[in-house]
């Protein structure tokens, strides 16, 4: 298994626990950096052309990577990370610009740039960690807004290589999910904020990120929020009510400050933290009669 004429950075037998905020994850068979959009479409073609599983790796946020490693090839598009301004207009409501931001940008930095240019609207993502591409593909985002909201357009690129412009009707948007088809990959997006005052932003943004900071475990290794909110009620507060809050397995905890998060210590396996959840789970039903669903994702073997 060879990936041929990809100009990128390729890592074989990459541990997966060095890119995923969990600090936990067996050996990708392959771990490729791919160094443009024309070395991603001659990545996947090598993939289809081999057979091969693949997975797009954001940042390692929402994520939880079986002990056993991953077979096949991990895709980063980190490096495919720029965020400009592309251009303004006047309509109802004000002067409004477009963002651009490919993929691979950490939220934060789309977020950084909208501040710096006192643009309002996706204040809501002050604190959310992981790329642009990982947020449009689960719709992050919070109480006060998602990242749907604002898509103007996402360019996806099929298995073969096609580019497709979807609109923001299009993509299907929903309480944590989008309609990216299977096997299609987000390459870009483009989003709509209104101009304001720069400071006033700045400001919103700074007291947001504080409560966000006040409310979460810091300092130890986690992957947000593990369970989605089911029917507008809280996850947290239904684990914590079912007397779940510090409950143990192995090196995984459910978090002291909030019961939707699972925090790890170095000696914490993935198996660990899926019991946990089994158990977290399990318990909810039991006591409240409400079956959770996860949100993070869990890729990978045994």
């Amino acid at each position: 298994m060879e990936l041929t004429n990809v100009k990128g950075e390729i890592r074989k037998n990459e541990p997966l626990s060095k890119h995923t905020s969990f600090g936990i994850g067996g050996l990708a068979d392959f771990f490729v950096y791919p160094a443009d959009r024309e070395d991603l479409k001659t990545l996947l073609q090598a993939i289809k052309d081999q057979h091969l599983k693949h997975f797009i790796l954001g940042s390692g946020t929402n994520l939880l990577v079986r002990d056993g490693g991953f077979r096949g090839v991990v895709i980063s598009l980190r490096r495919m990370n720029t965020v400009t301004v592309e251009r303004e207009y006047r309509s109802i409501g004000g002067t409004f610009a477009v963002l651009y931001a490919e993929a691979g940008a950490p939220l934060t930095k789309l977020l950084s740039v909208a501040v710096k240019e006192g643009l309002t609207g996706i204040e809501f993502a002050a604190g959310i960690p992981g790329t642009v591409g990982g947020a449009v593909r689960m719709n992050a985002g919070t109480a006060l807004g998602e990242i749907g909201d604002i898509i103007e357009s996402v360019t996806l690129i099929s298995p073969e290589g096609e580019l497709v412009t979807r609109s923001r009707e299009e993509m299907g948007f929903g309480y944590r999910t989008s309609s990216v088809p299977e096997g299609y990959l987000v390459l870009d997006i483009r989003v709509a904020l209104r101009r304001d005052a720069q400071p006033k932003v700045e400001t919103r943004v700074a007291e947001l990120l504080t409560t966000r900071m006040e409310r979460q475990p810091q300092g130890s290794p986690n992957a947000g929020s593990i369970f989605k909110n089911p029917n507008e009620k809280s996850a947290g507060t239904l684990i914590e009510s079912a007397g779940l809050k510090g409950r143990t397995v192995g090196g995984a905890q459910v978090s002291l400050k909030h019961a939707n998060f699972i925090v790890t210590t170095g000696a914490a396996s993935a198996a660990d933290v899926l019991a946990l959840m089994e158990i977290v789970k399990q318990t909810v039903l039991d006591v409240h009669g409400v079956r959770l669903e996860p949100e993070i994702k869990v890729i990978g073997e045994d």
